[in-house]
């Protein structure tokens, strides 16, 4: 098999679900680092891929895709023999879709505020307390699922999975400490050989 091509950056970006999910899917992959003080990510050939010049793309023998949300919708269908996520007709498959959408849109949208530059100690006050008001809006929706149930489909673990657990670590404090359900569903995401292969949850490098 003809290794998927992942154009990401050396540290921590949104790639490192989509590393996660082919380590999963056993699927071969070549990473290709982009460097922004090279201006790699404004090369022609690089915008031919991905106009916006962003990180993650990949190139999967000419099926070239960008949003990291819809790559590992794609990846988690192209490779459906290791079944990770459900089939068209399951009656899971609704609940799926449901929580690979909000893992980056309501989700991640609201953890990525932490990363926000902030030039004041104001600032920074202001942002965490607008972090830790929306995490406790969004575990009404996480601690009634992982409080029953180990994974967040009821049939066990999935690419939503892989995309939640990616994400959620952002906001550690205020989301997976508070909440014991959450806290060993991340602990058991985080032993997985695949996603310790993939080095997912890593601290960057500096």
């Amino acid at each position: 098999m003809q290794p998927i091509d992942i154009y990401c950056m050396a540290n921590q970006d949104r790639s490192d679900r989509v590393r996660w999910l082919l380590e999963e899917l056993q699927v071969p992959y070549k990473d290709h680092y982009l460097k922004k003080k090279n201006g790699d990510m404004n090369a022609p050939e690089y915008r031919a891929l991905n106009p916006m010049g962003r990180v993650p793309t990949i190139n999967d023998n000419g099926t070239v895709l960008f949003e990291s949300g819809a790559i590992c919708l794609y990846l988690a269908d192209r490779f459906s023999e290791a079944k990770l996520a459900p089939e068209l007709d399951s009656p899971e498959r609704p609940a799926y879709l449901q929580w690979m959408v909000w893992s980056v849109g309501s989700l991640e949208c609201v953890i990525a505020r932490m990363f926000t530059h902030v030039s004041t100690p104001e600032e920074t006050a202001v942002t965490h307390k607008f972090v830790k008001e929306q995490c406790e809006i969004l575990k009404l929706a996480l601690l009634p699922v992982l409080s029953k149930q180990e994974y967040i489909l009821l049939s066990g673990f999935s690419a939503a999975d892989i995309m939640l657990a990616a994400i959620i670590p952002g906001a550690w404090d205020y989301l997976v400490e508070p909440n014991p359900p959450i806290k060993a569903y991340m602990e058991r995401l985080m032993a997985r050989p695949a996603a310790i292969k993939a080095k997912v949850f890593e601290m960057p490098n500096p």
